[in-house]
């Protein structure tokens, strides 16, 4: 978490001294903030071995600033910024056409600060007249602040605060004061976000527990603290129910508290049916507990096969697991490979290297790099020229680290559904992945038509996060995805999943909807730094969400069998 704290504050550094005009001093906390963003280890680890100046954009200066916060929890230079700019920077940079510039001038001239400020200045029809605005950029922020609302403003995206999940429950269970400890709620459904946290432990020594619970660095504030449930605010901006539960009970409270709402109102009618009561301190016929120590008990005592955590959204996986049709969904350790990231060489934070050293100490089996081509200007797109630099720098440093790397690209469809590489480079390339980010109109042909062209070209193995989303900031584009399917499966090109939080892309729903069509999968991280890397994770879990088996995702395959299907 203190990584994403600190780059947090150097971002939000930058944001106020570029309003200020100091060009140098926010290019510089821009650069410290991303680079902290990369790291792959908590900074205060580097702080203990005296290595900060070896992270890059560190001087004397901000070192000074990084080991203020990890010994204080301040920076003195960031306190008297803000007392200047009182101002939401984090979410209101999440509206769609809000850089630090306007952000400023919405600060001075109308007294924005936050998101309700801005709606209210919309309302007000404020905006319009500002310099630099007018009546469209008052319109378009009005519809960023419907799309940021629509996604949940009050939910945080789970791929963002897993790894800050996962520290607290190791630091609970370094305590050695719980028997069992056990994450519930939509985290363990792995939705992409969560608007809270529940846990739930056993033990024997339950102040003790609770004290370390509270006490811990995790937790900002304490909201109620009961005998056996504790409700804290987290740093991470959910609050957290720590629930004590008995054993004989465990597994009827993970399944209660795992939820969904209509899952367990389904479970329970059922139950009902079958002559039992449901809650979450067990099964029961009467005063008797038939199930409810075993999670896996209350299914079977109910005649249903053991339903997945991440499938328990009320969408038939009931009657599936009654009727025998319930999926074997992949596991996550089925997953042997990653097939989308970015490295330093156009818009990635790490280099070639450090993105094979880490993809190999994270168990990849083989990965696919895939910068991105020329024709996306901001994002630093390689030519064929710089791409015939880069595959032979990946062949050499994937031989010497020992990782397979295929040689990629993420190829962007230009205006009238070419492709912006020639034919001769593109087949130079082991993996083709193509991605609309330029142009996109609000008409669907238009758009469905550019994807098709690129699709039936006959260079491109798999499209890339296909609907264009990106929660809280842009919805899905407007295209005919049934089309888009169907000529994937006629072309033999993969659909990806992509993992990165902000994209979550293909959706649950809809890779539950198209799942039996015949289309196969690919999953990415679509990682630009190697801490990303880990949100191959969470590709995995959109295709467990929906329903997907290990057969139709291409990452399932071993590196000779996928050489073989690509080259089909």
């Amino acid at each position: 978490m203190i990584n994403e704290e600190l780059a947090e504050i150097f971002g939000e550094m930058a944001d106020i001294e570029e309003i200020e005009g100091n060009r140098w001093e926010s290019l510089a906390y821009r650069k410290v903030s991303a680079n902290i963003t990369a790291l792959g280890e908590d900074i205060r680890e580097i702080y203990k071995r005296n290595e900060l100046r070896k992270i890059d954009g560190v001087g004397s200066a901000i070192e000074k600033k990084i080991q203020q916060y990890i010994q204080d929890g301040k920076i003195d230079t960031y306190e008297k910024l803000k007392q200047k700019y009182p101002v939401d920077f984090r979410n209101l940079r999440k509206i769609q056409g809000l850089g630090p510039k306007k952000i400023g001038a919405l600060f001075v001239n109308l007294g924005v600060t936050d998101i309700e400020s801005l709606k209210r200045a919309i309302d007000a029809h404020k905006v319009a007249g500002l310099p630099g605005f007018g009546e469209k950029t008052e319109a378009n922020l009005l519809k960023g602040i419907q799309v940021y609302s629509r996604s949940g403003a009050s939910r945080i995206l789970l791929g963002r605060a897993y790894g800050d999940i996962e520290s607290l429950r190791s630091y609970l269970e370094s305590t050695g004061l719980f028997d069992s400890l056990i994450i519930a709620g939509s985290a363990r459904r792995m939705r992409e976000s969560i608007g809270d946290l529940d846990i739930l432990a056993s033990s024997t020594r339950r102040k003790e527990a609770a004290d370390a619970f509270i006490n811990s660095e995790f937790v900002s504030g304490v909201v109620v603290s009961g005998e056996s449930k504790i409700t804290v605010n987290l740093k991470l901006g959910i609050t957290c129910d720590l629930r004590f539960i008995d054993a004989d009970s465990i597994g009827a409270a993970l399944q209660y508290f795992t939820g969904s709402k209509d899952h367990n109102v389904h479970l329970r009618d059922l139950a009902i049916f079958r002559g039992l009561k449901l809650n979450e301190y067990g099964l029961f016929r009467g005063e008797t507990r038939v199930a409810g120590s075993d999670e896996k008990g209350i299914y079977e005592s109910l005649g249903l096969a053991y339903i997945q955590p991440e499938l328990r959204e009320n969408t038939g996986e009931i009657e599936a697991a009654m009727n025998g049709s319930l999926p074997g969904i992949v596991d996550y350790g089925d997953i042997k490979s990653d097939l989308h990231m970015h490295t330093n060489d156009s818009d990635g934070r790490n280099s070639l290297v450090e993105m094979l050293d880490h993809a190999k100490k994270s168990g990849l089996e083989y990965i696919a790099m895939t910068n991105h081509s020329v024709g996306l200007k901001i994002a630093h797109g390689l030519d064929a020229e710089r791409f015939s630099e880069l595959n032979a720098r990946i062949d050499e440093e994937s031989a010497r680290i020992g990782i397979p790397a295929l040689k990629g690209v993420e190829l962007e469809i230009l205006r009238d559904g070419s492709l912006d590489l020639s034919p001769n480079t593109i087949d130079q390339m082991d993996y083709v992945l193509a991605a609309l980010h330029q142009y996109v109109s609000s008409n669907r042909e238009e758009n469905t038509g550019r994807i098709v062209k690129a699709i039936e070209s006959g260079r491109i193995n798999a499209l890339a996060h296909p609907t264009g989303r990106l929660i809280g900031n842009r919805e899905m584009y407007s295209i005919d995805l049934d089309a888009v399917v169907e000529k994937c499966i006629e072309n033999k090109v993969f659909i990806e999943i992509n993992g990165f939080p902000e994209r979550s892309d293909l959706p649950a729903d809809i890779v539950r909807r198209v799942h039996d069509s015949g289309v196969m999968f690919a999953l990415g991280s679509d990682a630009h730094s190697i801490s990303d890397l880990r949100f191959i994770r969470f590709a995995a879990a959109i295709a467990r969400r929906g329903w997907l088996t290990r057969e139709k995702i291409v990452n399932a395959l071993n590196l000779n069998d996928f050489r073989k299907l690509l080259t089909k």
